[in-house]
């Protein structure tokens, strides 16, 4: 028989059958996105999804974390558009490519732990 009993200070409460493997799905297309950037878009729809359902568990920091990064991406890489005519946007671009491929490592191996991300609402690194 499986044990189903969560870690001691976390809860079960609000975790659906299949909010793993979404989660799991929703990092998977967030790291896609560097290739085919619309899939992205796919990620932030489930993070939204299991954010209510993740409520109050340490999944939830994951869902604010997907969230926020794809936002803030998005921000970067209008930035870096409306810049690139003066040269600076692509330099913008790139330090937003690199803040997005580790905050994509740091939130998958604080998920990987079944671990909250330290600071889900920052900007930078948490």
């Amino acid at each position: 028989m499986e044990n189903t009993t969560p870690p001691p200070g976390q809860s079960n409460q609000g975790i659906a059958r299949s909010g793993p493997d979404l989660l799991v799905l929703a990092y998977i297309f967030y790291l896609v996105s560097i290739i085919v950037g619309v899939t992205a878009i796919v990620g932030l729809v489930i993070s939204y999804m299991q954010r209510g359902e993740s409520a109050g568990t340490w999944r939830e920091s994951h869902c604010t974390w997907l969230i926020r990064t794809f936002w803030i991406g998005l921000l970067f890489m209008v930035v870096g558009a409306v810049t690139s005519w003066i040269g600076i946007g692509f330099l913008i671009w790139l330090a937003a490519f690199i803040w997005y491929i580790v905050r994509l490592v740091k939130g998958w191996m604080a998920f990987s732990k079944q671990q909250p991300v330290a600071n889900p609402e920052s900007w930078l690194f948490g």
